[in-house]
């Protein structure tokens, strides 16, 4: 049990740090490529001290040559006087000069060799940085765009939350003015039960009693009583 235990913290260390990671996945790549500038900053500081230090010994290679022909002039020039113990001795330090020679070209080739190599990494490295940086810029155009439209999508959404909180309220309002309007009918009718006149409306509604006598009544009424008077 404490075994299964220790792996879901471990799962859960682990889906944290992802999700930090993911998070913060824009800055992380920024921090990686000025890592790399430096390195190859770097490098290229290496191939500039490389550089120097082949200048160095191919400028001792050229004056070892130099020696060498003066030598050989200088041995010739004994030989043509008859001093040849001279022209050996001569001879026997173009020899040695040989070796230091023949020493500083392998150093020469040498250098040669590392800063052709280092030369290619370079021109790699700055291509791939170069490619990359490219890349970056389209998935932080990308990031922006999809941020813009994650903001337009909330503040779509947030404005049908706050249609559908208005439309609830309205409906609200209008049930309870519904429901003041039906109170205050009861209201009229209780309060015309109570003084009568509802009675009143009732009886004249089926024409018994207490109805207004018409203009055309008491016109007939006045006649009848004139031609009476007559007789």
């Amino acid at each position: 049990m404490l075994s299964k235990i220790m792996t879901a913290l471990r799962g859960k260390a682990t889906e944290t740090g992802q999700t930090v990671v993911d998070s913060q996945a824009l800055r992380i790549l920024d921090q990686e490529i000025r890592d790399s500038e430096n390195h190859l900053s770097q490098s290229k500081t290496e191939l500039t001290r490389l550089m120097g230090q082949r200048q160095l010994n191919s400028n001792k290679a050229d004056t070892l040559e130099s020696k060498i022909a003066e030598l050989e002039k200088s041995a010739e020039a004994a030989l043509d006087k008859g001093e040849e113990q001279l022209a050996v001795e001569v001879a026997e330090r173009m020899v040695a000069l040989q070796d230091d020679l023949e020493a500083e070209r392998a150093i020469v080739s040498e250098y040669d060799a590392s800063i052709e190599k280092l030369r290619g990494a370079i021109r790699g490295t700055d291509n791939q940085l170069r490619q990359l940086k490219q890349q970056v810029s389209v998935v932080k155009a990308t990031e922006s765009a999809q941020k813009a439209q994650s903001a337009v999508a909330s503040r779509h959404s947030g404005q049908n939350s706050a249609m559908s909180s208005a439309m609830e309220s309205l409906d609200r309002i209008k049930e309870r003015q519904q429901l003041n309007s039906a109170q205050m009918q009861a209201a009229d009718e209780m309060a015309a039960e109570e003084s009568g006149s509802s009675l009143e409306a009732r009886l004249k509604a089926a024409g018994v009693g207490g109805q207004e006598r018409k203009a055309d009544d008491v016109l007939a009424r006045l006649k009848a009583k004139k031609n009476a008077a007559q007789e």
